[in-house]
């Protein structure tokens, strides 16, 4: 199998076009961040779009190692 083929596997955020930790074969229900209608966002994104929703934009240390911007 190419690095090609195996990249395919894997979805890609719908807003930065990263390559997501979830296989497009994977559940929507068990997916962090799966827009239905949309389609899956990156951990960062997700964060990114939690906080917009809650209106809370203080630095959360708990995602800030996961290459959050501070």
């Amino acid at each position: 199998m190419s690095e090609n083929e195996e990249l395919e596997e894997y979805d890609e955020c719908v807003v930065c076009k990263k390559i997501t930790s979830y296989k497009k074969t994977d559940n929507i229900v068990f997916r962090s961040g799966y827009i239905e209608g949309v389609g899956q966002l990156c951990f960062i994104c997700n964060q990114t779009r939690k906080m917009h929703k809650t209106g809370s934009y203080e630095m959360n240390p708990e995602w800030t190692r996961y290459g959050g911007k501070s």
